[in-house]
């Protein structure tokens, strides 16, 4: 999966040298979906495959090696499965510097 394009600083987009960081560690799939929870601050699984263009196999494998990881928590609810990052999953995105990473108590970015 292609990493997203460059993007000039302040449009609210990661800068790629931060998301290739993040997918040499996790892989490039496993870094989308892991941005893209951030970013809707929960998804499902039909989210991500709409999101990412892949199939819900390849989301639902991935969201597991992440569950199991302990970056991302998910909840069955009816034929939906909801995820969500874990405080570490938001560590570590705040390691990397980038969105995703807790929220300031008033709730602003």
């Amino acid at each position: 999966m292609p990493l997203p394009p460059p993007s000039s600083r302040g449009s609210g987009r990661p800068e790629p040298a931060r998301v290739r960081a993040l997918a040499a560690l996790l892989g490039a799939t496993r870094a989308h979906i892991l941005l893209r929870i951030a970013a809707l601050e929960a998804a499902t699984t039909n989210d991500l495959v709409q999101e990412l263009a892949v199939s819900a196999a390849t989301v639902s494998h991935h969201t597991g090696v992440l569950r199991h990881s302990a970056l991302i928590t998910t909840e069955r609810d009816g034929v939906s499965v909801h995820h969500a990052l874990t405080p570490l999953g938001q560590s570590l995105l705040g390691a990397h510097g980038l969105p995703g990473s807790r929220r300031p108590p008033d709730g602003s970015r």
